[in-house]
């Protein structure tokens, strides 16, 4: 079923799955030892290492508010090359940072170039499915994603192993230096054309904001990225320097996770579909909230693990639809302010999280308190979707889908 709606799908479709795949093995290279690289290799303390991972998603906000407006601007297809191009001369720039200083400006410019990427990717995969098909394409974008979360740690404890943690920013490096040949050769325009003679400026953005529901869907998004945060920063120091776990065994949570997406996140996607989408954020969140508690009583491999299954549980019912109501609230000549306006909130979502975090592991005497913090946020912020809900009206709450989603390639029915 999966590989028939691959073949049907558009070549946009295609290639963006393909290097989603590809860029994420470099990113899955990275993720487990980022934090790890600034606080055992360069020396670098927790609050200031809180200070850099806060400092890579804030300044990926400017990047996903100017890559909005580019991907409406200039085209998807532009968009996405420079981005890509850029990410692999700043992911090798990791390998000459020696202290903070040095990392901390080379994160900032490894983020804004990476930020540009999602709303020219969102926006393409938008402009090619019908809104039928959206939960499932955006699904398979996520299986893509994780495939290459799957494969990255994997890589990662090998070239670890045989070399250093320095020498991952150069393989990644190529690997995505690889993606962006790819999409040169084969990534085509999607943007449509009544959205060519739009004027794209500041204020056009930030006006996007007036669409109520839709600030407070971004919102409440902000609110579960404030936790997924975490996963690159606090759960991977906590896990090495509090629970003793070796380097390789923290970097699993991470290949468990991938791989529960990479199987079940298409089965997950047609189930959820016939529930209202307020109630299935919420679950979803409510969920992912218990998954972070649970990390409290953690204290070795297996009940990490099973926090981690939890966590994906929830992670899977939530990302199921998210992506497929953003797109279906986007009009078609604005596709990429919205894309890029929910990727800024985001992406402050995150930087808060990560710098709340680290200061917390540096500061609380009992460190795994943190995770009934974050458990709590968690659960108080899915409280929104009933508000969403009623904004949504039962209509769009819980759109007519048909019992077999259309495939990917189909025109879209709007058009």
């Amino acid at each position: 079923m999966v590989l028939d709606s691959f073949r049907a799908a558009p070549t946009a479709f295609k290639v963006l799955m393909i290097s989603a795949l590809i860029e994420n093995v470099a990113f899955g290279l990275i993720v487990p030892f980022l934090a790890i690289y600034m606080v055992n290799i360069l020396n670098i303390s927790k609050p200031l290492t809180g200070v850099a991972l806060a400092g890579y998603t804030l300044s990926g906000i400017p990047g996903a508010i100017i890559g909005g407006m580019l991907t409406e601007k200039i085209g998807r297809r532009a968009v996405l090359l420079v981005s890509l191009g850029l990410m692999s001369l700043t992911m090798l720039l990791y390998f000459f940072a020696v202290d903070f200083v040095t990392l901390f400006m080379v994160v900032l410019a490894d983020s804004f170039v990476g930020s540009l990427y999602m709303p020219a990717a969102n926006a393409m995969i938008a402009d090619v499915t019908p809104k039928q098909g959206r939960p499932k394409a955006y699904s398979t974008l996520r299986i893509a994603w994780n495939i290459g979360m799957f494969f990255g740690p994997a890589l990662g404890i090998f070239i670890v192993t045989a070399f250093s943690v320095r020498e991952l920013f150069v393989f990644g490096s190529v690997i995505l230096a690889g993606a962006f040949a790819m999409n040169i050769v084969f990534i085509p325009e999607t943007k449509p054309k009544d959205a060519e003679e739009q004027e794209i400026t500041f204020t056009k953005f930030f006006q996007v904001s007036r669409n109520r529901t839709f600030l407070v869907l971004c919102a409440l998004t902000g609110v579960i990225w404030f936790s997924f945060s975490q996963w690159m920063g606090v759960l991977l120091i906590y896990a090495t320097s509090n629970l003793g776990l070796s380097n390789a065994s923290a970097s699993l949570v991470f290949m468990v996770n991938g791989a529960m997406v990479v199987t079940l996140q298409l089965w997950v996607t047609s189930k959820m579909i016939k529930f209202r989408r307020s109630l299935t954020l919420m679950t979803g969140q409510l969920i992912v909230a218990g998954g972070f508690s649970l990390l409290f009583f953690a204290n070795d491999i297996p009940s990490l693990v099973a926090c981690i299954v939890v966590i994906t549980i929830g992670e899977l019912i939530y990302m199921s639809i998210v992506s497929a109501i953003i797109a279906d609230m986007s009009p078609d000549a604005e596709r990429g302010l919205y894309m890029g306006f929910s990727g800024f909130i985001q992406s402050l979502g995150i930087g808060v999280g990560f710098f709340a975090g680290m200061w917390l592991l540096d500061v609380l005497q009992e460190p795994k308190y943190i995770w009934f913090i974050f458990g709590v946020i968690t659960a108080i912020g899915s409280l929104g979707y009933i508000l969403l809900g009623r904004m949504l009206g039962p209509e769009r709450d819980l759109p007519k889908y048909q019992p077999e989603i259309i495939p990917v390639g189909t025109p879209p029915l709007e058009k």
